[in-house]
């Protein structure tokens, strides 16, 4: 039998935060550090609809945030799900529906990881934006875009069970992170 160590949440816990914001680097240093798995809900949402986030937005963000609910959803409802350690990271604008955010939350725990829009716009003019829908083909356009999305899903973010400053190497954040949960911890 495994020892569990007290940073260890021993339900799922859920990385929020915007695009850019780390959840799919920093989870599966996580993941890795407790030796559980690692859920990108962004690539299940592809595997159960068949399609890219790309195409499943091209037919409407409305569409997309269905996709992504009944994604959601079905993981949640999972045997077992709820009694085990997972780390999912969660896709940037999943908190917008307050049904996500209560379905996480009645889950297992959130942190929100918070990176400046000023950062994020850094990160994402470097990366292709094929694969980021809500941002658009205008690389000049990405920082107004990204403070505009930050500001409006901000208080939904700040709902989580932590904050966590999403600054720096991916492994600080972890650790951070890690840092973070202890404390939770004690007050669950």
């Amino acid at each position: 039998m495994t020892s569990r160590r007290a940073d260890d949440p021993q339900r799922p816990l859920f990385l929020t935060g915007m695009m850019g914001a780390g959840k799919s680097t920093v989870g599966p240093l996580l993941a890795a550090t407790w030796g559980c798995p690692f859920v990108d809900l962004d690539r299940r949402i592809e595997r159960i609809f068949g399609a890219a986030i790309p195409a499943l937005f091209a037919r409407g963000e409305s569409h997309f945030r269905r996709c992504e609910k009944a994604a959601l959803q079905l993981l949640v409802a999972e045997p077992g799900f709820r009694a085990r350690t997972v780390v999912v990271a969660a896709g940037g604008g999943l908190v917008v529906d307050p049904d996500n955010r209560a379905a996480m939350r009645e889950a297992g725990l959130v942190f929100f990881l918070d990176v400046p829009a000023a950062e994020l716009a850094r990160r994402l003019g470097s990366t292709p934006i094929a694969g980021r829908p809500l941002l658009g083909p205008d690389m000049d356009a990405v920082a107004a875009r990204v403070t505009e999305l930050l500001d409006k899903r901000r208080s939904a973010y700040e709902e989580a069970d932590g904050v966590v400053d999403g600054n720096g190497p991916p492994q600080d954040v972890a650790h951070r992170l890690l840092t973070a949960l202890t404390t939770s911890l004690r007050i669950f």
